[in-house]
C-alpha cells in the first residue's frame, strides 16, 4: 500500500462540509496527508476538524468561497503558511453550476502549484447526474467540469499537474467507500502517469 500513501503531502479540501468533502478529508487525513478544510462558513467544519486531529492528524481549517477568486487566494496562502504548498486539490464545488462552469478554485490553485514547481494532483468530483435513462453512467453527456478537467490535464502536463475527474453514479447499494481507491490513486503517487482521466464509480451510495 506504500504508493498510495499521502504522507508528506498537503491536501486542500473544497466544500468540505459535504458529505464526500468529508470523507474525502477523513480518508486522506487516515492515509498521512496534512488536511486543510476549506468551506464558506468555516464554523461548520469544527467538529469533523477535531474529529481527526483525535485521529491524530494535522488539520488547518480556512474561510474559502468557491465562487469568489480573492477567497480562495485568501486560503491557498493560509495553507501555505501554515502547511507548505498545496500538493491535491479535492474539488467539490461542481454542486453548484456556476462555479462548474467558471472554476475559480482549479485555477487559483493550478497557478498556485505551477509557482511551487512541485507538481500536484487535481481531482475534480462530479456530483451524482439527475435520474436518467441510460444505465450506463459513461452514457452520461460529458460536463463543463470533465470537458475543463480534460483541457487543464493536457495544459498542465508540462507542469507536472494532474487533472482527473471522479464522477459518482445514482446507486445507493454501497457505502462511501467504494471511493476510497479511485481517490487514493488519483491523489496518490500510484497515479503518477493518470491524468485526463474520468473514473465513473457506478455503485457510490451517496
Amino acid at each position: 500500500m506504500q504508493p498510495f500513501s499521502m504522507a508528506g503531502k498537503t491536501v486542500l479540501v473544497a466544500d468540505a462540509t459535504t458529505r464526500l468533502g468529508a470523507h474525502f478529508a477523513r480518508l486522506t487525513s487516515l492515509a498521512g496527508a496534512r488536511v486543510a478544510l476549506g468551506a464558506k462558513h468555516p464554523s461548520q467544519l469544527e467538529q469533523l476538524a477535531a474529529d481527526l486531529r483525535w485521529e491524530g492528524g494535522e488539520v488547518l481549517i480556512v474561510s474559502l468561497d468557491s465562487a469568489r477568486r480573492p477567497s480562495i487566494e485568501a486560503a491557498l496562502d493560509a495553507v501555505q503558511e501554515r502547511f507548505g504548498s498545496v500538493d491535491v486539490l479535492i474539488n467539490n464545488s461542481a454542486e453548484c453550476e456556476h462555479v462548474a462552469l467558471n472554476n475559480h478554485v482549479v485555477h487559483c490553485t493550478s497557478l498556485h502549484m505551477i509557482r511551487a514547481e512541485r507538481g500536484g494532483s487535481i481531482v475534480n468530483i462530479e456530483p451524482p447526474p439527475r435520474p436518467i435513462s441510460e444505465p450506463n453512467p459513461c452514457l452520461r453527456t460529458d460536463s463543463s467540469l470533465i470537458r475543463m478537467s480534460r483541457a487543464m490535464a493536457q495544459s498542465l502536463t508540462p507542469h507536472r499537474i494532474r487533472v482527473n475527474v471522479i464522477a459518482a453514479g445514482q446507486s445507493k447499494s454501497a457505502g462511501l467507500q467504494e471511493l476510497n481507491g479511485p481517490l487514493l490513486l488519483l491523489a496518490s503517487g500510484a497515479g503518477a502517469s493518470v491524468t485526463g482521466a474520468v473514473l465513473h464509480i457506478d455503485n457510490a451510495g451517496l
